[in-house]
């Protein structure tokens, strides 16, 4: 649920002079969907969400990121505005780059390439995997093992959290935890 790369985060410590941190708040954004970014940031501690707000102003979330997760690598590599927001779940530290640097280390550094290339294809692999999961189980199957999971891990969420990423209302997520297991 929240993905993590300990890979990326060491390789980053390695260039600790070469970044810098800065410090994000509980529930301040990072990124705001469609705009333009000047860099990229990597996760050095804390959760962040990453999410969609649909024209409906309803957000869905992608994904729960991590300590050693990159943020904006897809619009610094395809030169775009930002697909979605991102906010502080907890205190986050991030490691800042420009866009430029972080086209460069792909470039240039052939270790901390292939880290990026594997962390996208997880990314679109757990898509997958989440997308086909929503299609096939009814939502009271998913929640008990989604709630299982955020036990396992110590972490408590929001219930506007939890209803953004499995796409429901907190009315509907609320019928559900009502319903007897």
């Amino acid at each position: 649920m929240i993905r993590k790369n300990l890979q990326l985060l060491q390789l980053m410590e390695t260039l600790e002079g070469k970044t810098i941190q800065r410090n994000i708040s509980v529930g301040q954004r990072l990124i705001h969907q469609g705009e333009s970014l000047t860099n990229v940031y990597i996760i050095r501690s804390g959760i962040a969400k990453c999410f969609i707000t649909e024209d409906n102003g309803k957000d869905y979330i992608l994904e729960f990121l991590g300590e050693g997760e990159v943020l904006g690598e897809i619009e610094a590599i395809r030169k775009q505005q930002t697909l979605c927001s991102v906010e502080a779940v907890t205190p986050l530290v991030v490691y800042i780059m420009s866009n430029a640097q972080f086209l460069d280390l792909l470039r240039t550094m052939p270790d901390f390439n292939i880290v990026i290339l594997e962390l996208l294809a997880t990314r679109v692999a757990n898509s997958s995997i989440k997308s086909a999961r929503q299609q096939l189980y009814t939502l009271s199957e998913i929640l008990p093992q989604l709630l299982t999971m955020l036990d396992a891990q110590k972490i408590t969420f929001t219930k506007q959290d939890l209803a953004e990423y499995v796409g429901i209302s907190v009315r509907s997520l609320n019928r559900l935890l009502k319903e007897p297991g």
